[in-house]
């Protein structure tokens, strides 16, 4: 579908956009790049939503839903530069690869998608084609996203992030979680006197390590793991802990709710003393000055197989070449609000692989990039039929 000339389109633009250092809350310089590019495209409307995410719109020649296609912007922090193999905002390509931070996740099918939807003749356009390129997705997933659709009202959406060109039918959920523990102070050097808040957390940790959590056929099995702890006062070189908090990542299954959730390690916990969990706040101060604030909550969700939706995906990439093979994404998405909170029917699709995500070396073959971006044209020709 792609011509040699468009394909280099879609190589140099990932180059591009891969080169600018977008961290969550920074991405303007990327977000007028994609802008630029849409703009030199045939998109009908580019604009800017208040929270900084680019929305390109096209019209089909034809009548037909609203298909909105997401990719987000932000890429997490290069924690050492210097044992990069290559200079992760080089956008190098060696060995059929292109290296740099958010080659893969998610400035790679990003790409893909830009260019794509813009080239695509709208005699193959079914309704309305929206792309949007979201702001924070790597600090909550699906806050920004939440805007987008309150501005563009969409039938289906199609998230873009990277799981090797599946079909995907649906993700875990993810969900920040706090367990603090408290004690009573003591100096030290008499801790028999107080009530050491660490050592207490201890029992709390196992209780939460032994604890049942759920099992999905579609999804895999819940997760609850422990990623951070922290003690206070600290630090001190004196004085004995007189709260722990610990720090929890919840994977989500379908029909996992903030109260069911709460209520298993209310029940795990109930018999022990002096803690308390709840959600974890994210305040994500926007590009554009304006600060988003959500619970840490992301909903699992799973489209069905048999919906008219994933039929038309499925004859679209057959058409582009691309075989749809089902997937489901172990990682969380921006798909946690369109499908798990707004109930809009909802699929991955995405070039290169999502383990390659917020590593060392991040690449995205080439050849990949390329199969993306004709999954994306596939998909636009049927999925408004």
């Amino acid at each position: 579908m792609l011509s040699a000339q468009q394909q280099q389109m879609v190589i140099s633009f990932a180059q591009e956009i891969i080169r600018i250092n977008s961290l969550s809350g920074h991405e303007k310089e990327v977000a007028n790049a994609i802008a630029a590019k849409m703009r030199s495209l045939d998109y009908d409307e580019v604009k800017f939503d208040p929270y900084g995410s680019v929305i390109g719109i096209r019209k089909g020649r034809h009548p037909g839903p609203r298909i909105l296609f997401d990719g987000h912007m932000d890429v997490v922090e290069v924690q050492n530069p210097d044992a990069w193999a290559v200079p992760p905002f080089s956008g190098a390509i060696q060995d059929g690869k292109i290296w740099g931070r958010g080659a893969s996740d998610m400035k790679g099918p990003l790409a893909a998608a830009v260019v794509t939807l813009g080239l695509v003749p709208r005699s193959e356009i079914y309704g309305t084609i929206i792309l949007s390129a979201s702001v924070n997705e790597e600090k909550h997933e699906g806050a920004a996203l939440a805007k987008v659709m309150e501005l563009t009202q969409p039938d289906f959406v199609v998230i873009c992030e990277p799981n090797g060109a599946r079909l995907g039918i649906g993700q875990k959920g993810r969900a920040g979680i706090t367990v603090s523990v408290t004690g009573t102070p003591a100096h030290s050097s008499v801790p028999h006197l107080g009530d050491n808040a660490m050592l207490k957390a201890r029992q709390v940790m196992e209780r939460l390590e032994d604890m049942p959590l759920p099992k999905d056929k579609i999804l895999g099995d819940a997760i609850m793991v422990v990623i951070d702890g922290m003690s206070h006062p600290y630090p001190s070189r004196s004085t004995i802990p007189v709260e722990f908090f610990m720090h929890y990542d919840r994977r989500l299954v379908q029909n996992e709710t903030q109260d069911s959730v709460m209520g298993l390690i209310q029940n795990g916990l109930k018999d022990l003393p002096d803690w308390k969990a709840d959600y974890q706040m994210i305040h994500m101060p926007a590009y554009t000055g304006v600060e988003l604030t959500e619970v840490d909550f992301h909903p699992a969700w799973v489209i069905d197989t048999k919906s008219p939706w994933i039929q038309k995906a499925q004859t679209g990439l057959r058409k582009a070449g691309v075989e749809p093979v089902f997937g489901t994404a172990q990682f969380c998405t921006n798909g946690s609000y369109s499908a798990g909170v707004a109930g809009v029917p909802t699929m991955i699709f995405g070039p290169s692989s999502g383990m390659l995500a917020h590593c060392q070396d991040e690449y995205i073959e080439v050849s990949e990039l390329l199969q993306g971006a004709e999954g994306y044209w596939g998909l636009v020709s049927e999925l408004g039929k």
